[in-house]
């Protein structure tokens, strides 16, 4: 019987290993965010923020608030390291912060569609959106599909 539950279980590591990675850049932006605004000691590399468009848009480019981005990366760090190990409180976890990840990114496209000279090809944070949102509706339907492994 022990077998037969080990062989169903191969969880899915790329997703995994992307959730942890998107985490950890959620957790630097809202930390990063939160230093500049907070007025908590800003490092010497972030003192021009107020001033920087590139940078501030930077920061903003996986959602508007250093606690929300903070928050959200630690659920997808807690949810990467469950999917792993293959639990079952991992897979509500993974569903949550990967449809969120999805709908973050869908907006920002929609507008892209609308008005196409805003997006700019050039501007790596616009490909960040793009990778979280496709990581976030395709993972979230890999894990609506395969959802019996973590039984």
């Amino acid at each position: 019987m022990g077998d037969e539950k080990q062989s169903k279980k191969d969880s899915n590591e790329l997703l995994n290993i992307l959730i942890i990675i998107i985490g950890l850049i959620y957790i630097l932006k809202g930390v990063l965010e939160l230093l500049a605004l907070g007025g908590i000691v800003v490092p010497e590399w972030l003192e021009g923020y107020a001033s920087d468009p590139d940078l501030e848009a930077a920061l903003t480019i996986l959602g508007a608030q250093g606690l929300l981005s903070t928050v959200l990366g630690f659920w997808c760090l807690v949810a990467g390291i469950g999917l792993f190990r293959e639990e079952e409180y991992a897979l509500g976890m993974g569903l949550v912060v990967l449809s969120i990840m999805a709908v973050q990114g869908v907006t920002k496209i929609i507008e892209w569609v609308k008005t196409p000279a805003s997006f700019d090809m050039a501007y790596w944070p616009n490909w960040i959106i793009i990778v979280a949102f496709i990581v976030g509706l395709l993972g979230f339907f890999w894990l609506l599909f395969t959802y019996k492994r973590y039984d």
